[in-house]
């Protein structure tokens, strides 16, 4: 899969799993969810946008429609787009821009983390270093990914995000958009969960893009939270992936998140941008 995996057939499929049929719009190669009127697209970071598409979106929004592009991060596409906006008339806005956080990583991590002046990660880090003998870590390379799936699930309804409807399966069942991405492609996704005492309590979710992992999903329970659980996954994550091949770059994906922002050497111009009528 040498190429941006929100434009892979798996990633596609999964759209028809995810979402009410008559609600996913194909423009050319790039797909559409239409929410309330806003026509937003599924597929993210870099891609160009083609004159059929332009065409297309063009009739939508001169139909009331509007059009979002979220974690787009192809600035040549972004000004094009803007540049066709002011020639039709249409509304051109940034919702929001951002640098998003990377980590590229040539040395093992304790390494790096001595480095940094994040004194909340090098305490985390050492926690780990600690305690990790008392977790178990399973890992998709060689567990069964439904069951680690099925744990996933049970730590994304029982933390924080459930309360507040940003769980996997209050976000429009997103669980079911990374299923099978990670079932069709076991050497470009990578999957941890972790657990004390047979309970799971936190996990990180990679897929591959290229030669960058990009991390997908990150979560812990209430109890994972007390446990330092989630932060103990995400640093086995990333050094189990530098391991492989003594070198890791890592895209965090998020957005003004602490702990990413503390990790990351590198960022990228990030966008969430939409077009209406003026």
């Amino acid at each position: 899969m040498n190429f941006n995996f929100t434009m892979s057939s798996d990633w596609i499929n999964a759209l028809y799993i995810r979402y009410d049929i008559d609600k996913i719009k194909v423009y050319d190669n790039l797909y559409f969810y239409e929410d309330k009127s806003i026509l937003k697209c599924q597929n993210f970071f870099n891609f160009n946008i083609s004159e059929k598409v332009l065409e297309q979106i063009k009739k939508e929004i001169e139909n009331n429609k509007k059009v979002r592009f979220s974690y787009f991060d192809n600035q040549e596409s972004i000004e094009r787009l803007k540049i066709w906006a002011r020639k039709n008339n249409f509304k051109f806005e940034e919702l929001d821009c951002w640098d998003s956080p990377l980590l590229d990583l040539n040395t093992p991590l304790n390494v790096y983390i001595d480095t940094l002046s994040s004194n909340q990660i090098k305490k985390n880090y050492k926690k780990y270093i600690k305690n990790k003998e008392k977790f178990q870590i399973k890992n998709s390379k060689n567990e069964d990914v439904l069951r680690l799936w099925k744990d996933v699930l049970v730590i994304d309804y029982n933390s924080w995000k459930r309360e507040e409807n940003s769980d996997m399966k209050s976000l429009d069942r997103e669980d079911l958009q990374y299923l099978p991405m990670l079932l069709n492609n076991p050497l470009e996704t990578s999957l941890q969960v972790i657990y004390k005492k047979g309970i799971p309590l936190g996990y990180t979710l990679m897929f591959k893009n290229k030669d960058t992992w990009f991390n997908v999903k990150w979560g812990s329970s209430y109890e994972g939270r007390k446990e330092c659980a989630g932060f103990f996954c995400l640093f086995n994550h990333i050094e189990y992936l530098y391991s492989v091949s003594s070198i890791l770059s890592l895209d965090f994906w998020g957005r003004r998140n602490k702990t990413y922002d503390d990790l990351k050497n590198n960022e990228i111009k990030r966008c969430h941008i939409i077009i209406s009528k003026e």
